[in-house]
């Protein structure tokens, strides 16, 4: 069967068509450099694109959530050096008014020392963030320690609350130490200081009161409270830095995580951009082939046959 001119022509028409598509097609995924900008580009790329960008936004709160709790506690950090480095403190003292030959104004001045540790001791655990009271639990917006001069005694007004970041599906970690538990021994908050635990304060309180009253004695029989009181502090600060690395560990597994996602994105995603210049060129070089044999169709006339 001999093809018209006319059914030649219109074929030559709808290659055109189809060739200038796909050219705009290609010019599109050089200019963006992306394959897929929209559905139908790749039907069967939709499913793993969306649980790849699902992924992603997960990991990117994740890591807020562990930078937060970073910070948290390396601000923590620095506030329980210092206690920890009052706790040393205060057992030189008691071990050097305990030694002798100090006169009680010597030790007067031994006193006034501790008082101004347990104001150290007082700050540090009055330590804010952002408005934010670091030991006072989830009472966070209230003073957690005060000093009562009349009764020589400091309370407590924050609570045991466990503050917990979400780190990766399913994982929670206590990022924050209530001050009960670090500063009075009471990890349940019930007001009253647990079996083999201290109430610094108390502590510190009880060795000014014997330097006051000219009893170094009564200082020195608190040394082994004192190391046992530290020990306390210590505890939780290792415990924050085990939590610390956990973090960091989790850190760097949710930044593996991303970068693997936007890998297989981009697989699927992203244009060769090589390739797709071939494939340009090479639709390019048939539409003007096409163009130029429908130039010549379209000038064929009966006059040609006679």
């Amino acid at each position: 069967m001999r093809a018209t001119s006319t059914t030649t022509y219109r074929s030559l028409g709808f290659f055109l068509d189809r060739t200038s598509t796909r050219m705009a097609d290609l010019q599109k995924q050089i200019a963006t450099g992306k394959r897929m900008t929209r559905p139908s580009d790749d039907p069967t790329a939709i499913s793993p694109l969306m649980a790849a960008n699902t992924q992603i936004k997960n990991t990117e709160r994740y890591t807020k959530t562990i930078n937060s709790g970073l910070d948290k506690i390396k601000n923590m950090e620095g506030h329980l050096d210092t206690i920890n480095n009052v706790m040393i403190r205060m057992r030189e003292i008691t071990i050097a008014a305990g030694n002798g030959g100090y006169t009680s104004t010597d030790l007067q001045t031994f006193a006034d020392e501790i008082g101004q540790l347990r104001e150290q001791l007082i700050d540090s655990g009055n330590a804010q963030v952002d408005g934010k009271y670091l030991f006072a639990g989830f009472n966070d917006k209230t003073t957690p320690f005060t000093w009562d001069p009349v009764a020589r005694t400091v309370s407590y007004a924050g609570d045991q609350g466990s503050l917990k970041y979400e780190v990766s599906p399913g994982e929670s970690v206590e990022v924050n130490i209530s001050g009960s538990a670090l500063m009075q021994g009471d990890l349940n908050n019930d007001g009253v200081t647990d079996p083999g635990k201290f109430d610094i304060f108390s502590l510190i309180t009880t060795v000014e009161d014997a330097l006051l009253a000219n009893n170094p004695s009564g200082a020195i029989a608190e040394i082994d409270n004192i190391v046992t009181a530290n020990d306390q502090v210590l505890t939780l600060r290792s415990l924050k830095g085990n939590t610390a690395s956990r973090l960091e560990n989790g850190l760097r597994s949710m930044s593996q995580v991303a970068i693997d996602m936007h890998e297989m994105k981009s697989r699927f995603e992203d244009a060769d951009l090589l390739a797709t210049m071939t494939s340009l060129q090479q639709q390019e070089s048939a539409f003007q082939a096409a163009l130029t044999m429908t130039g010549k169709i379209s000038k064929i006339s009966i006059l040609d046959y006679i």
